[in-house]
Formats: structure tokens, C-alpha cells, sequence
């Protein structure tokens, strides 16, 4: 996940966006180390702290597929085509910015070219 950026709502205090930037970090590294109960768990404390974060609701996405790396997303869309129609991706896009939906739809490209039919 290197240079990967961590977003919590803008209207948190510092010390609640600190929590919320700490366990979208921590649920990030155990992913990437499979362990995805340990994520899973770390995004929801996330959530605790700010019921808005796109980030811990993609991450539970990601969580749910079982998925290390978000460039799993776009190396393999016939595998993880089904994510734009999980309940964490709708969450994660109807609560992101715009610099986070511009990064999630560019991973998502070729999973949205796959659900309208076309070969990638």
C-alpha cells in the first residue's frame, strides 16, 4: 500500500481523525498479511469513530472478497466483478470524495468494462 492516502470525514476533530487514520492503516497492513479478521475488525473500529469513511467501507470490501492488494481489483475483474454490487462498495462511493472516487473508479475500470460486456 505504498503512497496510498487515508481519508476520515472532514468533520472530525484531530484526535478522532488520528483513531480513524491509525485503524484504516493497521486494516490495510492485515490485508495485505491476509488477515482478514484482524482487518475486518480494524475498519469497523474505523467506523466507530466516523460512520462516513469511504476508506473502511471500501476496505471491508475488500475484506469480504478477500482481497491482499486493491490492484487485485484491476489485474483480475472477471474474479471480483460482483464488488460494485456489495453494500461496502455502495457505501464507500456514496460517502467518498471526489479524489477517492476518481482513485476507486480507476481501479474499478476494467471490472465496469466486464459488467457491460466486454472482454478485457
Amino acid at each position: 500500500m505504498n503512497g496510498r492516502v487515508y481519508c476520515a470525514s472532514e468533520d472530525l476533530n484531530e484526535e478522532e481523525r488520528t483513531k480513524v487514520i491509525k485503524e484504516l492503516k493497521l486494516g490495510y497492513i492485515n490485508l495485505s498479511e491476509e488477515l482478514f479478521e484482524q482487518a475486518k475488525l480494524n475498519f469497523m473500529l474505523a467506523l466507530q469513530y466516523d460512520s462516513k469513511c469511504a476508506d473502511a467501507y471500501w476496505g471491508l470490501m475488500l475484506e469480504k472478497c478477500q482481497i491482499r492488494s486493491e490492484s487485485e481489483l484491476y489485474s483480475n475483474p472477471i474474479r471480483y466483478k460482483e464488488v460494485v454490487f456489495l453494500n461496502e462498495y455502495q457505501h464507500a462511493m456514496e460517502f467518498a470524495g471526489e479524489t477517492q472516487k476518481k482513485y476507486y473508479d480507476e481501479l474499478l475500470e476494467r471490472i465496469y468494462a466486464v459488467n457491460q460486456g466486454e472482454n478485457c
